[in-house]
């Protein structure tokens, strides 16, 4: 059976071809289950630690910094690309940031203390900030006008831009009542452009003009509002902002008159332009997208040529540009199968790609390409005929039809799943299991359109409805056995659960849901209540500009009617909860009470309290633990393989956290 020719898919890496031109999903399942099986990998296969994390390419092209990881250590590392010989300069906490300088002669690094200015050759580094109180002081980059020089943001009853010298002099290039978001500095090193926060959050661009600022356009409240780079003359600005209320685009802004016009925007019409790359000469040379994979465009004819180079080696994406130097563009591949980043370098005079780090990348074991599966990037219409998006993970060398499926529903709810590599999807897969990970809407991504469209609909509504109805789309295209269904998710994902559980009964034979609320109204009224963290917004604003208002009666009451707390008498399928002792999000007495009732009413349900534990589970025992219990679920309610015995941490940990067992007996 053919898809209709309003649904596309499209693979990463398995199909050479865009989503909008994918072709038969039955073509595709047919394929996929004619595959051999990959072995089955232990557990702890999956557990990877990035090693390689922010790989920097000097702007001079001659030189490349990385911080290498291991085992809980992190060490600030340069590699000589003419010679080879790599260098270490110091060691780091997990928080670093590491830029180069304009000139390539120095590396700053801003860990939670400071920042340092390091030397690339002798590794000799300094100190020239302290951050006494992080949260008031940050550092916003090197200075691209003055090379030995930083540039901070500090932010107290005065906002400031601050310059600071590799000897510590500090120079006050602004001063003002508005917290400044970003900027762009002139020719002659001063602040050219401002973008600061205003009354009733609207976000100001703020000119220089005349000896002191004038006020050239807004952004809406929350709206993406970055400012790109100024033309040569000065008299524009490049912005990344929503085109026509919707998908964030690269907008040209005539400072002297407000005028916008679009320069570029997603050619398929699908996705929210996730950054550009500027050329050696400041201005945007490349364009990058996440979404349903990562791919990028050039923004001129030079970068047109770059982007077609390296599309000769990677027709089917996959890829991102980190910089570009005068000679070369440091490429980044990821996706599904990637385990661990790959780097390229791409020769833009030779149009040759070739490998860098890969010693390095080799030395945290990646996982093999061939043993993992793609993530098939779904589009489906919902009842409401709108289009949704998300993305399928299938085990290979079994018939789809066959496989039972976990959906697994991320978090938010304004948040989304991406194309790359998934340690639980990769390890679900390799048991056998179907994975799907919907971006219902509300997810970001996709544009504000796809953002706001649920409203306020967030009890058994429009977004709940998407994931039942991906579900439901997938059955129909052969994909899951229907008696063999579970769902999962975290924070929202949890509470989605819950609701899946409560008002789809007999969909689903199980449902496990971690830091889950079980009334989303109360939750939302007592977010929006609570005062802000210092340098933080308030919750209260935002989502009023989501379209949500916690004090609205008329808003709540359906959210409140839906919620499961209110009707525990319909769950209608085992259920596990994980929660934390320190929530900050959710009561632990809410949660409790659900499950006191779920237990009175004789239901099936299991408990997790970790008393020490918060909204995310930091804890990597608790992660491990939170896992063998999935997979414990996957094994005794969708027949697949029965997880490993647990190591002895693990089994002391569920021995002293759990409350309650009843779904897992």
């Amino acid at each position: 059976m053919r898809l209709p020719p309003h649904v596309g898919l499209c693979l990463a890496t398995f199909l050479a071809i865009p989503c909008t031109q994918a072709g038969n999903l039955q073509d595709l399942l047919a394929r996929n289950a004619a595959l051999p099986r990959a072995p089955q990998l232990a557990e702890s296969a999956f557990e990877q630690e990035e090693r390689l994390r922010q790989v920097r390419l000097s702007p001079d092209g001659r030189q490349l910094t990385y911080i290498e990881t291991d085992r809980g250590s992190a060490e600030l590392r340069v590699l000589d690309l003419a010679s080879g010989a790599t260098s270490r300069l110091l060691a780091l906490d997990g928080q670093a940031r590491v830029q180069w300088s304009p000139d390539s002669g120095i590396l700053f690094v801003a860990q939670s203390g400071g920042v340092a200015a390091v030397d690339p050759r002798s590794g000799a580094s300094s100190r020239i900030a302290v951050f006494d109180k992080p949260e008031e002081i940050s550092f916003a980059g090197p200075d691209p006008v003055r090379p030995r020089h930083a540039l901070l943001i500090e932010r107290g009853k005065s906002q400031r831009l601050v310059r600071i010298g590799l000897d510590g002099t500090r120079q006050v290039l602004y001063s003002g009542a508005e917290p400044v978001g970003d900027f762009l500095l002139g020719a002659d090193g001063q602040p050219a452009v401002l973008r600061t926060t205003g009354a009733g959050f609207h976000q100001r661009i703020l000119q220089r003009h005349a000896g002191g600022w004038r006020e050239a356009a807004r952004c809406l409240p929350f709206r993406p509002c970055r400012l790109a780079a100024l033309t040569p003359d000065g008299q524009r600005l490049l912005l990344l902002t929503p085109h026509a209320g919707d998908r964030e685009a690269l907008v040209e802004l005539t400072l002297a008159t407000g005028a916008r016009r679009t320069l570029h925007q997603d050619p398929d019409g699908i996705a929210d332009l996730a950054g550009v790359i500027p050329g050696p000469d400041g201005q945007p040379l490349l364009a990058e997208y996440e979404l349903p994979y990562r791919r990028i465009a050039g923004l001129d004819a030079a970068g047109r040529r770059i982007a077609a180079g390296i599309a000769r080696r990677f027709p089917a994406g996959g890829v991102t540009v980190e910089s570009c130097a005068p000679s070369a563009c440091l490429v980044a591949e990821r996706g599904a199968r990637l385990s661990q980043a790959r780097y390229w370098l791409y020769d833009i005079e030779g149009g040759k790609l070739r490998a860098v780090l890969e010693d390095v990348r080799q030395r945290a074991r990646p996982l093999p390409e061939r043993q993992l599966v793609d993530k098939i990037a779904i589009q489906y219409r919902a009842s409401d005929g709108a289009l949704v998006h998300g993305y399928l993970s299938l085990p290979a060398g079994l018939p789809a039809r066959s496989l039972p499926m976990l959906t697994v529903v991320h978090g938010g709810p304004w948040n989304h799943v991406g194309a790359d590599y998934s340690a639980l999807a990769q390890l679900l897969a390799n048991r056998g299991y179907a994975v799907f990970q919907p971006n219902f809407r509300a997810s970001t991504g996709y544009g504000e359109k796809y953002m706001l469209a649920p409203g306020a609909s967030f009890g058994n509504g429009r977004a709940q409805a998407d994931i039942i109805e991906g579900v439901q789309w997938l059955l129909a295209q052969g994909v899951g056995d229907p008696r063999r269904q579970g769902i999962m998710g975290a924070s929202f994902g949890g509470y989605a659960t819950l609701l899946a559980l409560t008002h789809t009964p007999g969909m689903f034979r199980f449902g496990m849901a971690g830091q889950a609320t079980p009334d989303f109204a109360r939750t939302l009224q007592l977010t929006a209540a609570a005062p802000a963290k210092p340098g933080e917004t308030p919750f209260a604003p935002k989502l009023r500009e989501l379209g949500i208002d916690p004090a609205n009666a008329a808003q709540m009451a359906p959210i409140r009617r839906d919620a499961p707390l209110t009707h525990a008498g319909k769950l209608g399928a085992p259920l596990a909860l994980i929660a934390g002792g320190k929530d900050e999000l959710i009561e632990i007495e809410a949660v409790v009470d659900y499950v006191a009732r779920l237990q009175g009413l004789g239901k099936p349900v299991s408990l997790l309290v970790d008393p020490d534990e918060g909204h995310h589970a930091r804890n990597p025992v608790a992660r491990k633990a939170q896992l063998h219990l999935l997979l414990a679920m996957l094994h005794r309610y969708l027949g697949g393989p029965a997880p490993a015995a647990p190591e002895q941490a693990v089994a002391r940990y569920l021995a002293s956290t759990m409350r309650a067992d009843g779904a897992l007996k």
